[in-house]
C-alpha cells in the first residue's frame, strides 16, 4: 500500500512540476549554437537536394547557407544571425537545432515552424 502511494505522488509532483518546465525560458545563445553545428554538418546535402529537386528559385536562404559553408564561415554568420533574429523566429532556430538530416532542415521551413517566412541573411 505504501508503494502505491508514494507512486501516487511521484505522479501528482510531476505533473505539477511539467507546465513549470514547459514553460521554462530558452537558452537562445545554446539553441543557436547547436542549429549552427547542425547547419555545419547538414548544408551539404539540403543543397543537393534543393538542386535534385530544381527548386533553388524556393530555396534562397539554402544557397546563401551553402555559399556560407563553401566559403568557411558558416557556423559564426549562423550564430550571429540567429542571435539578431531570436525574437521573430526562434521556432525555426529550434527547430533547426533538432534534425538530424537535410529533410529535417527543409521541413522546419513548413509554416508551423516558419510562421514569420524566416531567410537567411548573413
Amino acid at each position: 500500500m505504501q508503494r502505491w502511494a508514494v507512486i501516487f505522488l511521484m505522479g501528482v509532483g510531476g505533473c505539477a512540476v511539467a507546465p513549470a518546465l514547459a514553460q521554462a525560458p530558452v537558452d537562445s545563445a545554446a539553441v543557436c549554437q547547436r542549429a549552427a553545428d547542425k547547419l555545419q554538418g547538414l548544408v551539404p546535402q539540403w543543397r543537393d537536394f534543393v538542386m535534385e529537386f530544381k527548386a533553388e528559385a524556393s530555396n534562397p536562404s539554402v544557397l546563401a547557407l551553402a555559399e556560407e559553408h563553401r566559403q568557411g564561415r558558416l557556423k559564426a554568420s549562423f550564430r550571429r544571425h540567429c542571435q539578431r533574429e531570436w525574437g521573430a523566429h526562434q521556432a525555426i532556430f529550434v527547430c533547426f537545432s533538432g534534425s538530424v538530416t537535410e529533410l529535417g532542415l527543409a521541413l522546419c521551413m513548413q509554416k508551423d515552424t516558419n510562421p514569420h517566412g524566416w531567410e537567411y541573411r548573413p
